[in-house]
């Protein structure tokens, strides 16, 4: 997978817990276009990261237990260094 597409799905998967509408697991993973294992591996990847990521029956959602921000960023830079190629 690419820096682009997997850094949007994280930031769509914070997104998403911060306001609480994430639905089930399953809807949480369509949303993300994952599969539902995909997504636990997520969540754990995150948690790593100290994401305090809970799910409540109740809301149908997961959440922040506590405030939690999250800054993903990404930079391409291509060089093209004409001393460099081969013939």
């Amino acid at each position: 997978m690419n820096f682009e597409k997997l850094s949007e799905r994280i930031n769509k998967a914070h997104k998403l817990i911060l306001e609480e509408k994430t639905g089930t697991p399953e809807e949480f993973a369509e949303k993300l276009k994952i599969g539902r294992s995909q997504l636990y591996n997520l969540i754990d990847e995150l948690k790593e990261y100290g994401a305090p990521i809970k799910y409540s029956k109740k809301m149908n959602s997961f959440y922040y237990s506590k405030p939690f921000e999250l800054e993903l960023k990404y930079a391409l830079k291509i060089i093209i260094d004409e001393n460099s190629k081969q013939n």
